[in-house]
């Protein structure tokens, strides 16, 4: 599947939305599911999950994989039919995207990196044979995906007065790209984070939803 704009839909019923939530543990891959999982939920959708793969302790690789539509049978994305790649660390977005990007997949990643000791040898990791740097991916990942969202979440968490809810950032700009009601997202938000800040995280929500920009 492509790119998930409701203007492209004739029938939701028969779309699977396949996303995949990356980074590394600690940078809320896992908050992030439960709350796109709970959106889709609250929203009618039928919603398969993976569990979380990787070392969930931080600093550890992890990923998770969400899956809804009219009827979903496998909570498993196939190769390379991602069609978002949800990413909180850049280097996370380049271990994945040879595994389950297609040339339509949506590319929402921080552009916060951790240096990975991992070395990809697949043939989408074109920029260097050595480790490469934030600006290198950043490129490649530009050149290479029409739809590719890097996303300064820190700072935009910062300016809204705690870096904390970085996370929920991407969260709202991939809710742009889904038949999710902005209502059923909000709810999912204030069910999955504290009270005490709720409202900060919705702030939050609604600043990443206005960075889609004209590549939506």
């Amino acid at each position: 599947m492509g790119a998930l704009i409701t203007k492209n839909f004739e029938n939701t019923q028969n779309i699977a939305y396949n996303i995949l939530i990356c980074g590394i543990g600690g940078q809320g891959v896992v908050l992030a599911g439960k709350i796109i999982s709970l959106a889709a939920f609250k929203n009618g959708f039928d919603i398969k999950t993976s569990e979380v793969h990787g070392m969930s302790q931080r600093g550890g690789s992890v990923s998770s994989h969400i899956r809804f539509g009219g009827k979903i049978f496998s909570p498993l994305i196939p190769k390379n039919k991602a069609s978002v790649i949800l990413s909180f660390d850049i280097y996370e977005t380049l271990r994945y995207i040879s595994e389950f990007a297609n040339d339509k997949t949506i590319i929402i990643s921080s552009d916060y990196g951790k240096m990975s000791s991992w070395i990809s040898k697949n043939k989408n990791d074109k920029i260097k044979k050595t480790a490469a740097g934030i600006a290198d991916i950043a490129g490649f990942l530009t050149n290479n995906f029409k739809r590719f969202h890097l996303i300064n979440d820190k700072k935009m968490a910062a300016d809204l007065g705690n870096i904390k809810v970085s996370n929920i950032i991407p969260i709202g700009l991939l809710s742009n790209y889904t038949d999710i009601a902005v209502e059923q997202w909000l709810k999912a938000i204030e069910e999955n984070v504290p009270e005490k800040t709720v409202d900060l995280n919705l702030k939050a929500f609604l600043a990443g939803r206005k960075e889609a920009g004209d590549k939506k």
